[in-house]
């Protein structure tokens, strides 16, 4: 596992010097047909791709923004950030979410290009895993591109000369492909690869399972997708086992966890670690922008990408260990001593900042103070956009804190977090057949997985859920469960509550959009620079750009 997680330096000039544009075209003077001739090579090639998913799942603004679940920053005014308001976009706010895909896809590309080619060198057995971990990495690309864009174009083999004639394959094309893709995947991988981090059969059949699951809704589903999406899902299910949140993202945590379907991994020596793991900075809000704040550990990492919407903050009952002060912290302590103030002398642990569930009245405010110095501030849920002006203060997710990272490290300085970012965990699964079973008119075997789920989060009696689950009770355990994980914009959409959901708890959408939301939004628009690039491209309609 050591080669996947190692920065290959060595043949980075060695691989097809291809550009992050669908251009593509080697501006190397070096020979890499003459370097990609053994099985070791091979490997290294293999290993290159994996690499690319450290970019691509750090992008994460196509998968939160706009959405039920993740809002933006600051005073709710008509400043518009359009990936998250769904306002007027330029035509280039989603370059980087087609660039980060469409490296993966030309990485997978060329190593199945150039492990062709040299076939008979290479261990069948080793030809035939590696095969299948490209296609499953292909199709997990061409997912996140044919859902957020519609028609894009489908290439499935080494791009060698510059091209600029790109066209837009249909929909159903891609999802063709992909399955096919999957499928091969299936039957090519080990059901337990001896390298952690590997794509292995459980990875793609989770895939397989979301991309039928997803075709069940289109318009050119297959008669079939509904049932083959929940016999995928059942046997990923199995082949996974469901542990503790503990060892997941707690104190317990442990690499290479059974629950773990797939997982982009991350190196314990920094050397190793080019860029580390940044999901723990994202949900924390600036600690040093309030009166008496500042910049110390553990919460001086950050870089207050998002804030979660009042929908989460009242998703979870009292008893939910999902939203213990351990994952969703409620209470801010001072990180250092202080002189004494209003309150009294603070010390390091004291709780400063209180942000209760259930809105205080100014006397119990009072009366907290008093009985719980030396808080400063108790801010109340309807104040989260607005407490300090634009210097928000909201509850931190507290699930990703990562306590190897040691150095002061903030937003444009590698983040170095050792911790993996988990791509598919059985409880994705269990909740993609929760779907799959409500879509079916199987309520009651829904409402089964979700209470395993609710159990494990140690809850119990009217806490869990009776008779047949719907697709909101899908959706919202789906909310407690993977927040900071799934592609929640693409969950939503897959199950027709994208715009609904969004003007209903997103602040920012809400303000926007007083009426309904134009369905345009549910695709993105092609990047004008593509187009530009590659005048055969087509735009989406309603963006700018032909």
């Amino acid at each position: 596992m050591k080669k996947l997680i190692t920065y290959i330096a060595a043949i980075l000039v060695l691989i097809l010097a291809h550009s992050c544009k669908l251009d593509e075209v080697n501006r190397s003077s070096v020979t890499s047909d003459k370097y990609f001739v053994t099985q070791d090579s091979y490997e290294e090639l293999v290993n290159e791709t994996y690499r690319y998913l450290r970019p691509l799942l750090q992008n994460t603004g196509h998968m939160w923004y706009g959405t039920d679940m993740y809002d933006r920053t600051g005073v709710v005014d008509d400043t518009q950030l359009p990936i998250n308001d769904y306002t007027v976009f330029t035509g280039n706010e989603s370059q980087s979410w087609w660039t980060d895909n469409y490296n993966l896809i030309t990485k997978a590309n060329t190593a199945l290009s150039r492990g062709a080619a040299i076939q008979s060198s290479i261990d069948p057995k080793v030809y035939a895993t590696r095969t299948g971990e490209l296609l499953a990495l292909r199709a997990y690309a061409y997912l996140n591109l044919v859902e957020s864009f519609g028609d894009v174009p489908l290439i499935t083999s080494e791009v060698t000369d510059a091209t600029y004639n790109f066209t837009r394959a249909p929909e159903a094309d891609v999802y063709k492909q992909m399955v096919g893709d999957l499928n091969q995947a299936i039957n090519q991988l080990p059901a337990d690869p001896s390298d952690y981090g590997r794509v292995a059969q459980a990875m793609a059949q989770h895939l397989l399972g979301k991309v039928l699951l997803t075709r069940s809704y289109k318009t050119y589903a297959q008669p079939t997708d509904l049932a083959g999406a929940v016999s995928a899902l059942q046997v990923a299910m199995n082949k996974s086992t469901l542990t503790t949140w503990e060892t997941l993202f707690g104190d317990q945590y442990t690499v290479g966890n059974k629950e773990v379907i797939f997982a982009v991994r991350y190196s314990s020596t920094d050397a190793n670690n080019k860029n580390g793991n940044n999901l723990y900075q994202q949900f924390k809000f600036w600690t040093d922008r309030f009166p008496g704040g500042a910049l110390a550990a553990p919460y001086w990492r950050q870089d207050a990408s998002y804030q979660p919407t009042s929908y989460v903050f009242n998703l979870y009952s009292a008893n939910d260990f999902r939203a213990s002060e351990r994952f969703l912290q409620r209470h801010i302590v001072a990180a250092t001593n202080n002189a004494a103030g209003t309150n009294g002398a603070i010390k390091t642990g004291d709780v400063v900042i209180y942000l209760p569930q259930v809105a205080m009245t100014d006397a119990e405010i009072t009366a907290y103070k008093a009985a719980n110095k030396p808080t400063y501030y108790v801010v109340n849920p309807n104040q989260y956009h607005t407490f300090f002006g634009s210097n928000v203060i909201y509850p931190i997710i507290w699930k990703f804190y990562d306590p190897t990272v040691v150095v002061y490290t903030n937003a444009g300085v590698d983040p170095q977090g050792h911790r993996d970012t988990y791509v598919f965990r059985r409880a994705e699964t269990m909740l993609l057949l929760a779907e799959a079973y409500v879509k079916q008119g199987q309520g009651a075997q829904a409402t089964a997985l979700i209470n395993q789920l609710r159990q494990r989060a140690k809850l119990s009696g009217s806490d869990l859920l009776a008779g047949n689950a719907t697709i909101t009770d899908v959706l919202d355990e789906s909310a407690r469960e993977l927040f900071g994980e799934s592609n929640r914009w693409m969950d939503l959409k897959r199950t027709g509550t994208l715009l609904t959901r969004a003007a209903q708890y997103n602040a920012f959408t809400a303000h926007n959009h007083p009426t309904a939301i134009d369905t345009k939004y549910l695709v993105r628009p092609i990047p004008v620079t593509e187009i530009v690039r590659s005048p055969t491209l087509t735009q989406n309609p309603g963006y700018p750009g032909k």
